[in-house]
């Protein structure tokens, strides 16, 4: 085969693969309403399916929930961002009512998987078709203790992004917004549609785990307000933003579950990192230094190479830090995914950290300077590895 030749058909591998035949996300709608009549969320998810054709939308009523479970469960896992819209109830048949399972519902493995769920109507996950869930929905689907959303008739203004994807969303009165100043950990605004003057209440909003790519929404988080534009604003975010940046085999693109994992402690003075790859990589660009602002600003010097796979190492020679790391030092890392074709790329990675143990002994128990400790407690520390220290030698003490 010619050199030439070759070329087109990577060239058409690459067309193909980015056509319209491939995979595309689809959208499940929950219809049983909360806070706004049955009526108008019946009304309004119409207009979602009637507005929305570039892709496959599905209602389910409250008589259909468990067909619904089996849609969440078909749609983990298929490498896809695909959508599910509630309407203020969060169903038991995917989230046992009154929190019975607080970790792998099908719900949570569904976010988890990099999917993502909106809600429009009633506080996000606290009603359950079964029962409340009361706050502790929305804070064990986000793992976060803290994360609540109170606060009626906070007044929310319109941003330019809601201005340009969404024109007729208009200035309105969230009884439920996201509390923006509550995300920690992993989760971050991704797509502010309309805020509160400081910036730390927001209706409609989409938040990000940047880690497992999944995403939350709301929409109208509103009380007996049956005339809000529910389905006109969730279809124009549908089909302006959320089609266009992940409906096409749309998956995560940042890289994610990194090896060491955040914060681990690496016992050996060199090290082979690796990660989950994000959705449309190529190559991947890797940072890594003994500053965490370096490394997320991308410092001259924290650039250790551009990587074909989605592993790298450090501290051994032939490649980055060859004189090998250095004990008692943090080393933080970030990975941004690479793709030339695509006008997004590169999508910037979270930073992520290991540490060296030092050579002495390290984690005593009880610490340096412990008060009020008991006299029968076993002293006990870690002791350095033995590639990094003397032989230890036991003396046995001397008979009286």
């Amino acid at each position: 085969m010619s050199k030439q030749t070759k070329h087109l058909v990577f060239v058409f591998l690459v067309a193909f693969a980015f056509s319209s035949s491939a995979m595309a996300i689809e959208i499940a709608i929950s219809t049983q309403a909360g806070w706004f009549g049955q009526a108008a969320a019946d009304r309004e998810m119409q207009e979602i399916v009637d507005n929305v054709t570039a892709v496959s939308v599905e209602q389910f009523t409250g008589n259909d929930l468990d067909a619904l479970a089996d849609w969440i469960a078909d749609h983990t896992g298929d490498g896809l961002s695909d959508l599910l819209i509630m309407c203020g109830n969060f169903p038991d048949t995917i989230y046992t009512s009154g929190n019975a399972q607080t970790d792998g519902s099908l719900a949570e493995l569904f976010l988890d998987d990099g999917n993502c769920i909106v809600n429009t109507g009633d506080y996000m996950f606290y009603v359950g078709t079964g029962g409340n869930n009361d706050a502790g929905g929305l804070q064990n689907m986000m793992d976060i203790a803290g994360i609540t959303m109170w606060d009626d008739d906070t007044p929310c203004v319109v941003t330019a992004d809601g201005q340009d994807l969404t024109p007729s969303l208009l200035d309105l009165a969230s009884d439920r917004p996201f509390h923006l100043d509550e995300l920690e950990g992993d989760w971050e605004a991704e797509l502010i549609l309309a805020q509160n003057d400081a910036g730390t209440r927001a209706d409609p909003v989409i938040v990000h785990n940047i880690e497992t790519g999944g995403r939350l929404g709301i929409f109208y988080q509103t009380a007996s307000q049956d005339d809000d534009p529910r389905g006109e604003v969730i279809s124009e975010w549908i089909n302006n933003w959320y089609i266009p940046n992940l409906g096409s085999g749309g998956g995560n693109p940042f890289a994610g579950r990194p090896v060491p994992e955040d914060g681990a402690l690496h016992e050996d003075t060199w090290i082979s990192m690796s990660w989950r790859a994000g959705y449309y990589a190529v190559s991947h660009d890797v940072y890594m230094g003994e500053n965490f602002e370096d490394v997320n600003d991308g410092a001259e010097g924290t650039f250790i190479g551009n990587q074909a796979t989605a592993n790298a190492v450090a501290g051994f020679p032939g490649f980055a830090f060859p004189d090998g790391l250095v004990p008692g030092t943090t080393y933080y890392w970030r990975v941004d995914e690479v793709n030339d074709a695509d006008p997004n790329s590169p999508w910037k990675g979270k930073v992520w950290s290991f540490s060296i143990p030092p050579r002495t002994a390290y984690n005593a128990s009880p610490s340096d300077g412990a008060k009020f400790v008991n006299q029968t407690q076993t002293l006990a520390g870690r002791l350095v590895s033995a590639r990094n220290c003397i032989p230890f030698i036991s003396v046995r003490a001397l008979r009286m």
